[in-house]
């Protein structure tokens, strides 16, 4: 069983950003960059986040605060490595890396 800390959850060598969401409601009030701030402190790791490929708003928040988003050749190759999802969501899926992982991952 993996321990998950405040929206982290280890998975081999990354630590993987899991279900950290601020509600509509409360965006756009400095929460979500208070969070995501904490949630990096508490690793020294290469973190990883997984978001819909339509989520523009999600890749550009985390694009913001640090995050990269990785090739697609990487992407296939780390959700297939680290989560257990569906080839469906793998196709409409995007990873991205804080921080940036090299070419030759």
């Amino acid at each position: 069983m993996t321990t998950r800390v405040m929206g982290i959850q280890p998975v081999r060598d990354v630590d993987l950003i899991r279900h950290a969401y601020v509600r509509p409601g409360n965006q756009r009030r400095g929460i979500g960059a208070a969070l995501i701030g904490r949630i990096r402190s508490l690793s020294s790791r290469q973190m990883l986040i997984g978001t819909w490929a339509a989520a523009t708003w999600a890749i550009a928040f985390y694009q913001r605060h640090g995050f990269v988003l990785v090739s697609p050749e990487q992407k296939t190759a780390l959700l297939k490595t680290y989560w257990t999802i569906s080839e469906r969501q793998i196709e409409t899926s995007v990873v991205l890396a804080n921080p940036p992982l090299s070419a030759s991952v």
